[in-house]
């Protein structure tokens, strides 16, 4: 089991994504990916979840408000297991948010801000 930390500003927009061992709560228990190394617009969340197969990462500000939605598998956390979502390919208004949670079928992505404030709710199939 681990607990995963979200990348949101560290002096500058960031893409670290961090996982901690539970049973090793010390520096060897940590593991880390910049997901800004697989696309440099994978920066600037703000909230995450977790399901029993990924970890995934709320869309929000890279520079400015965004709809890049990241999930990295949790038996490969490394690049190779990082997938990626733009949400504003399919309206540009989704973009922005604040937080998601799973169900068993469906991601969901609470609005926020995207250049305004937001009301536009995603719900994005977990199924590939």
């Amino acid at each position: 089991a681990h607990a995963y930390y979200v990348p949101h500003n560290n002096g500058g927009r960031s893409g670290y994504v961090v996982r901690v061992s539970l049973s090793d709560f010390s520096s060897s228990g940590v593991e880390y990916l910049n997901l800004a190394d697989t696309n440099p617009n994978l920066k600037g969340f703000f909230g995450g979840f977790v399901t029993a197969t990924h970890a995934y990462y709320v869309p929000y500000d890279n520079g400015a408000k965004h709809g890049y939605a990241v999930r990295v598998n949790l038996s490969d956390f490394s690049s190779s297991g990082v997938e990626y979502l733009n949400l504003a390919d399919t309206n540009p208004n989704l973009k922005g948010f604040f937080g998601g949670f799973a169900t068993d079928a469906h991601a969901y992505y609470v609005p926020h801000n995207n250049g305004g404030r937001s009301g536009y709710v995603v719900r994005v199939s977990l199924s590939d």
